[in-house]
């Protein structure tokens, strides 16, 4: 019994309390991405498919349209093309909002 425990004690005396701090947050980062991953591949809900139908008929953001229409033809639409098809939205809207208004001189 005395050798297992001093054995034991060696193997304590070796860890630091720096490297229980470590793992401890290596373990939490590796949870947190692990549990990204898994979101990002789960099934979208009624209205954001609701909210993909809607995209895909509207003719002001051809782009979006085009990627929208593109979801709607796969059998299965993941949460991470849902999140794209919305960045490329946001960012087309904003391209829109800040071109020039065309002048009625330019015909």
């Amino acid at each position: 019994m005395s050798i297992e425990s001093e054995k034991l004690n060696q193997i304590f005396s070796r860890i630091n309390l720096e490297q229980i701090y470590n793992s401890v947050v290596i373990f939490i980062v590796a949870v947190i991405l692990f549990l990204a991953a898994f979101a990002l591949y789960r099934p979208l809900s009624m209205s954001q498919v609701t909210q993909i139908q809607q995209l895909s008929k509207q003719q002001n953001l051809p782009q979006t349209q085009d990627m929208a229409l593109a979801l709607l033809e796969q059998q299965h639409i993941r949460r991470g093309q849902y999140l794209k098809l919305m960045q490329a939205y946001q960012q087309e809207s904003l391209r829109v909002r800040q071109l020039p208004p065309v002048s009625v001189e330019m015909r």
